[in-house]
Parts: C-alpha cells; structure tokens; sequence
C-alpha cells in the first residue's frame, strides 16, 4: 500500500537542461516518488513511442512527438525552453492527468500562467531547479554533442553544432539564431534563462538550487543540501527524519544517464579564457538577476 503522501499529490520537475534535473530527481526519490516513464507498462510505453499518450518528459521533441497536430488555440503552454513547442490547456491537462500519483515527470517549461491552476486542480506539487547561468551554458554544449552517447538519442541541435567550432557554438548558445540543418529558431539564452527564473513568482512553487543540493561530493555544503531536503519534505508534507537523513549521500549520482562532472565553478575550466571572458560578460545581468556572482 502507497504511503499517504503518496497517495495524495504526483510531481512537476521542471527546470532548463542541464541544470541539475536528476540531481533533483534523486532528491524526491528519497521520499518513495517513482519516475513516471520508466513505471509503466511495456504496451503503454509503446502508445506513447507512437503519439498516443503522455510524453516521456516535457521537452520539445517529446512533446512534438507525441502531439502529432499543433494546437489552434490562442492559449497555449509551451514546453521546451531553447526552442517551444506550443500545446493548448486541455493537451496539457490531459497529460498531466495521466500520471498516477505517486510519480513525477521531468520538463522544461517556461513560466506561463495558465499552468498553474492545471496543476493546482491535478493536485501537483511544481519543483524548479536553477543553476548558475554559466555552468548551465558550459555544460550544455558538450551534451549537445554527446547526448546519443549517453542513451538519449541524437540532440536535435547536433547536426548544427558538429560543423561549428566551440567559439561558434557557445556564441548559438547565448545569442540564439536559426539553426537550419534542424530548421528551428533557437532563443537567445538570457531570454530563455528569464523564462526558468520567472517561477520564483509563483508562491505554489518550490525553486531550488543546484549548488544547494548537490552536496560535499559536488563541492557543496552539506548543511545546505541537509537543508533543501528539509524545505522539500516540508513542501511535500512529510517529516524529515532520520531514515531519509541517512540517505542524503544517494543524491549525488555519477552514474545518470545525463551525467557529466556535477562539480560547482568547473565551468571555469571548460573553454580557453577567451570564451570564458565572453561567457562571464554575456551572463553578468543574468546571474546578478538570478543570485549567482
């Protein structure tokens, strides 16, 4: 039998990709919440390959994939934070709905207003993780070149980027622009960075931070990722005790599929001191907005 809280809320993870999502995860997992796709069955899991069902995470190409006619109304969520994708509130409802409680389920997903009462109405819980805008940048480019290589398939952005060189591919990054081999707009970063912050506005939401909860191993506190954990049981209302203390050393995890250093400030050894320059000049106004310095 599920335990109570269980049975009484599921869970939006959302947050811009490479900001700590799995570290997150770990943390709920903690509390008994199962991953939502990879708890189902094999014959549900084949309907959503094929665009009958939920995404496997809100991201642009899942959530493309598996709405195989764009929405028409002129109040829509996009899901996707680089490049949206657009779905209407009864799509994402619908999605939303079809996660058993108990489970959560990834995204990235812009601030939007109309989310909010959905979620609300669904009895979610709404968790955002942030990460310095720097680390993010540095971290994202390699994944964009390795991601298959991790089991998440080819990134959509990959046949851009294996042409270009570092310094190209972090000026796409921040600037944004076409990318014409995967014919898409890309946003430009601060703008995108903006889109992620702007739920810290949104009292029915729990925003977290990477370096707080990535502990000792990841060159945290850990103090501060003792206390996250705390602030999150609180938010989920269930006690903090001994039992989830002893395993707080389980969060920092080497061995996700997403997985590459998960070491704080090691964005600054990342590229020549050139890019680096221009990373910290493009982020000065982004992490001054966000906290980081």
């Amino acid at each position: 039998m599920k335990s109570t809280h269980l049975q009484q809320s599921r869970i939006l993870i959302n947050s811009l990709p490479k900001s700590g999502t799995h570290l997150l995860t770990k943390a709920i997992e903690l509390f008994d919440y199962k991953e939502y796709y990879t708890n189902r069955s094999y014959i549900k899991k084949i309907s959503d390959a094929i665009g009958f069902n939920t995404p496997k995470y809100f991201n642009y190409r899942q959530a493309k994939n598996s709405l195989k006619k764009k929405s028409k109304t002129d109040t829509r969520i996009a899901i996707g934070a680089f490049t949206p994708y657009f779905v209407n509130q009864s799509t994402m409802q619908y999605w939303l709905n079809t996660v058993p409680y108990g489970q959560y389920i990834q995204g990235h997903i812009p601030f939007n207003s109309e989310l909010n009462p959905i979620i609300t109405r669904l009895n979610y819980r709404h968790l955002v993780i942030i990460r310095d805008p720097r680390a993010v940048v540095a971290s994202l480019i390699p994944f964009i070149l390795n991601a298959q290589s991790s089991g998440m398939g080819t990134h959509f952005l990959y046949d851009d980027f294996k042409s270009m060189s570092i310094t190209q591919q972090l000026h796409f990054i921040l600037e944004g622009g076409h990318a014409s081999k995967a014919n898409v707009e890309v946003t430009d970063f601060i703008d995108v960075y903006r889109s992620i912050l702007a739920w810290r506005n949104d009292p029915n939401c729990l925003l977290i931070r990477f370096e707080d909860l990535i502990g000792e191993q990841g060159g945290g506190s850990v103090s501060k990722q003792k206390n996250v954990v705390k602030e999150l049981a609180t938010y989920l209302n269930i006690d903090f005790d001994s039992k989830i203390a002893a395993k707080l050393n389980q969060i920092y995890n080497p061995s996700s599929r997403t997985f590459r250093i998960g070491k704080i400030g090691s964005w600054k050894d990342s590229m020549d001191a050139e890019n680096i320059e221009y990373l910290i000049e493009y982020c000065t106004k982004i992490c001054n907005e966000a906290g980081y310095r």
